[in-house]
């Protein structure tokens, strides 16, 4: 038995002949790793990601809806000058017509018949 026992503590074993194998095959798989990762991380940086249809598609759309937007900006712009010259004119007209009427009104309570006023 003494024999058996000392073989033991001083000779090797399969388990620690597995337990080696392992250190050294898990060593390798990290060097590997590590020197591929540069490789790999070129590789991603040059794909770039390609435009599906419907993200090429909602740009148009986008832009498309953009434009028409200016467009009805510019055209209500331009409708809401002319309203203003429209009220301005108007204003204009119903005040030249407020004056007429005053000035026949003083000159019909003066008792001039001509219907201009008097100066």
């Amino acid at each position: 038995m003494d024999m058996n026992m000392n073989m033991t503590m001083t000779g090797t074993t399969t388990i620690d002949m597995t337990r080696r194998f392992r250190i050294a095959a898990s060593g390798f798989a990290v060097a590997a790793t590590l020197l591929v990762t540069p490789v790999i991380a070129a590789n991603a940086a040059d794909d770039q990601p390609k435009e599906s249809s419907i993200s090429t598609h909602a740009k148009a759309l986008g832009e498309a809806v953009k434009r028409d937007a200016k467009t009805v900006g510019a055209k209500c712009k331009e409708g809401a000058h002319r309203v203003a010259v429209a009220a301005k004119a108007v204003g204009h007209e119903v005040a030249t017509a407020a004056k007429r009427g005053a000035a026949e009104t003083r000159a019909a309570f003066r008792g001039d018949k001509s219907g201009t006023p008097a100066s």
